[in-house]
């Protein structure tokens, strides 16, 4: 056995294991790591799923407008090529 002081020296003043309850303490860090990327992997899988909803429900652009304007008669092809062109020009 060595003297206190050795030991204190060798493993600090937490003992070899590190103090606490050992081997019970890091199997309970373990399931906390655990349960964390759970809760990660499912609070990001329902924000991925929120936003392809939104996506999917957005409205037409303004050019797929013109074009069913076009293609059901509402406009002819002069006003077509007209409007057209001035969405494409004021673009970002």
């Amino acid at each position: 056995m060595l003297p206190p002081t050795t030991a204190l020296l060798q493993h600090g003043p937490m003992g070899p294991h590190g103090g606490g309850m050992g081997m019970g303490t890091t199997l309970v860090g373990w399931w906390l790591v655990l349960a964390a990327f759970i809760i990660a992997v499912v609070a990001i899988g329902g924000l991925l799923y929120v936003q392809l909803q939104r996506e999917a429900t957005v409205e037409p652009d303004s050019l797929e407008t013109l074009k069913q304007q076009y293609a059901s008669g509402e406009i002819d092809e002069s006003e077509l090529e007209t409007r057209a062109d001035r969405l494409l020009q004021h673009e970002p």
